[in-house]
């Protein structure tokens, strides 16, 4: 078995405790408790006709968003359904009740339509049989296909089928009606203003848990409804980054052991939460028992009986100590086969960046596309260190901003990892967190003496450091978007003088770089590609 699992390691990467060490028994569950049930499929619309002046929010090759990749394909259904609000109970969870006046539609079996955006291989032949499937960030009240965003091109190359689709009402009832009124009319998820006050939140939001399941039931069966019946799929995988991260997180903690396919299997087969503190509340403000309380061991990802990686950015972590519990999500990593579970956290990494160097990010180019505006006409956010100027974002003087640490390169390795440990038994490698100082009022990050995070998982942007990586800022200026500043990241290249200090000469930086990138590539923390990659910026730089 050792023979075959190093055959296969090499075949695909050189192409050129149980939780906090106790296991309790579980809880008799209350009578109110939802039990496992089979999920009903959705029914899908379209291919919705898409033409120069009538297409998909954030579809690739329309309006300022770059083009469709080469050999893929691009369309959007509309999937409709029912589904429920939900809330905690001490053992496990229950439909809402008594409903609140608020959810005047009620609280159970609530009509919705969304819309979905499938990016797959024009030739089935091509397909890999992994399908991706992402609840689209909402946190901006615009769709964000964050996972696509950061690893389009790992995902292209393997084949695989993305699937992205719109999982708060706001998006659906306001942002994109607003958007195109004609095209998305048909969608029905009203909006309602949540009693918590978060404009983000409506009253309805809970039922995203139910669509993920049946969205996930709609590709896992492949009937002949599916959009993607030609194709020859073996695994549905789903994934989010940040708020949505949260979702899947939520998905695999809690609902994944209760919505079931029609012939009592489980749907999806693994979960990338990534950017994520642990669960979301899972009714959005519309009860108190919608948020698991301090304490709840269900705030840690609980067994599942499929495999999880969560990945998260050093922004997570030092959020996570500014607040009590807010780094309970952490446990250890196991493989049990009924918890396999990974906790990679990543330093240097920031929650916003640009991974790909792209001179637009795709969070701009999704909000010029919005408010149908170039991207050189987009407002400044606010942030401290990036210039109070219009168009794409720019650092101040001697800082690179937005950050460009490539946090892709692990989470390109996440989803090779989590499909083999699915297909070959191969568990994925072990991560130290990133190095917390608990002493400290409230705790904070060890750095080192070039002002970067210590633990976590290693890279040469750390190890092999030209620039100090700080992922997370302040609001300068008070704007419609300063409130994220907290979440981008921004770095301070090294003078020449102390480059000249670390590095005798630049064939020894390339040196350290490729030898960190091979042990990365060796162990599975990144692709080859990735680590080709790193090297060649790494002789491309002005090092010393």
């Amino acid at each position: 078995m050792q023979t075959r699992r190093t055959i296969i390691q090499c075949a695909r990467r050189f192409p050129l405790l149980a939780a906090l060490g106790v296991l309790m028994l579980p809880a008799l569950a209350s009578a109110a408790d939802v039990a496992p049930f089979a999920v009903s499929l959705p029914t899908v619309t379209g291919p919705i006709a898409s033409t120069a002046t009538d297409f998909p929010f954030i579809a690739d090759g329309f309006d300022v968003e770059p083009p469709v990749p080469q050999g893929y394909v691009e369309e959007e259904f509309f999937v409709s359904g029912t589904g429920n609000l939900y809330q905690f109970t001490p053992t496990g969870i229950e439909i809402v009740a008594p409903c609140p006046a608020i959810a005047a539609r009620g609280c159970s079996n609530l009509p919705y339509t969304t819309r979905i955006l499938i990016k797959r291989p024009a030739d089935p032949r091509r397909f890999s049989g992994n399908v991706i499937i992402e609840p689209l960030n909402p946190s901006a009240n615009f769709d964000l296909a964050a996972v696509w965003d950061r690893s389009f091109s790992h995902f292209v190359r393997n084949g695989d089928i993305f699937v992205g689709w719109s999982s708060k009402s706001i998006i659906a009832d306001v942002t994109l009606k607003n958007f195109e009124p004609a095209r998305y009319a048909a969608l029905n998820w009203p909006y309602v203003p949540s009693p918590d006050g978060n404009a983000n939140d409506g009253v309805y939001d809970g039922i995203t848990f139910d669509i993920a399941a049946q969205i996930g039931a709609l590709f896992k069966t492949n009937g002949p409804t599916s959009p993607i019946h030609d194709f020859n799929v073996r695994h549905v995988f789903e994934a989010g980054f940040s708020q949505d991260g949260s979702f899947v997180f939520t998905q695999a903690d809690i609902f994944h052991a209760l919505e079931l396919l029609p012939d009592g299997r489980t749907i999806y087969d693994g979960y990338v939460p990534g950017g994520t503190n642990g669960p979301s509340d899972i009714d959005f403000g519309l009860t108190a028992a919608g948020q698991l309380p301090n304490g709840d061991p269900r705030i840690q990802m609980q067994p599942r009986g499929v495999p999880v990686i969560q990945i998260d950015t050093q922004t997570e972590i030092f959020i996570g100590t500014l607040f009590p519990g807010g780094l309970a999500f952490q446990r250890p990593d196991s493989d049990a086969i009924d918890d396999r579970y990974r906790l990679w956290e990543v330093p240097g990494a920031s929650h916003v960046s640009d991974d790909n160097n792209a001179p637009v990010t795709s969070i701009q180019l999704d909000q010029a596309e919005l408010f149908r505006i170039t991207p050189a006409e987009l407002p400044p956010a606010g942030c401290t260190h990036q210039q109070f100027i219009d168009g794409p974002t720019v650092g101040i003087p001697g800082v690179v901003d937005p950050n460009n640490f490539p946090f892709a390169f692990v989470a390109n390795a996440a989803f090779t990892d989590l499909a083999e440990w699915v297909d070959f038994d191969l568990p994925p490698p072990h991560a130290a967190l990133i190095d917390v100082d608990s002493a400290t009022t409230p705790p904070s990050i060890v750095l080192d003496k070039f002002g970067n995070a210590e633990g976590g998982l290693r890279t040469p942007f750390v190890d092999v450091p030209i620039t100090t990586y700080t992922p997370f800022d302040t609001a300068a200026h008070t704007t419609e978007f300063s409130g994220f500043c907290i979440l981008d990241g921004y770095n301070t290249p090294f003078s020449t003088a102390e480059l000249q200090t670390l590095y005798p000469n630049h064939g020894d930086y390339i040196g350290r770089v490729a030898a960190e990138a091979a042990r990365l590539t060796i162990e599975r923390f990144w692709l080859a590609p990735d680590a080709e990659t790193a090297i060649e910026e790494a002789i491309a730089a002005h090092v010393p």
